[in-house]
Order: C-alpha cells, then structure tokens, then sequence
C-alpha cells in the first residue's frame, strides 16, 4: 500500500517504519503532538512542525477513540525533546 501524505512530506517515506505511537492530547481530547517509534522504540516521525502537520492530528478522532496505556508526561517530554521537532 502506498501512502500519499500532502500535508506531512518528512513522513512520506517513513510510515512503515512506524510500529507504535506517543500522543499527547489538549484540553478538548484532540491529538496534539504526536511521537511514530520503530520496533525499537527510536523516533521515526514527530509533529507538528513547521512542515509536516502531523497524522493524527489530521483526524476527527479524541481520545476515547484511541487504546493503548498511558505514558508519563516526562517520558513524552523527553521523547519530543529527542525528536528535534519545534511545535510551529
């Protein structure tokens, strides 16, 4: 399957190296920030950025629409920090 992205091009080529997601929400439940992480949990995608608006951030979808466990707010922190990713 071939993945067309417009709106992300640093992920164009990326998606399948994505096996799990870190995803912080605002205050209303909206995905806000997103961290893809390969097998390996090392950072393959992060955004938004000032060129790539991001995944999931490009859904209707809230939080209750997603599963997994949450991680801790440092964890995030630090993941986004080594992402090298600046919030636009």
């Amino acid at each position: 399957m071939t993945v067309t992205d417009t709106v992300n091009p640093n992920y164009r080529d990326k998606y399948h190296l994505v096996r799990s997601w870190l995803i912080e929400f605002d205050e209303s439940g909206r995905p806000w920030r997103e961290i893809g992480l390969d097998e390996h949990g090392a950072i393959v995608i992060a955004g938004p950025s000032k060129k790539d608006y991001g995944f999931w951030l490009d859904t209707g979808m809230h939080y209750p629409d997603f599963t997994g466990e949450p991680v801790a707010e440092e964890y995030f922190e630090q993941m986004w920090a080594a992402s090298g990713v600046s919030s636009p």
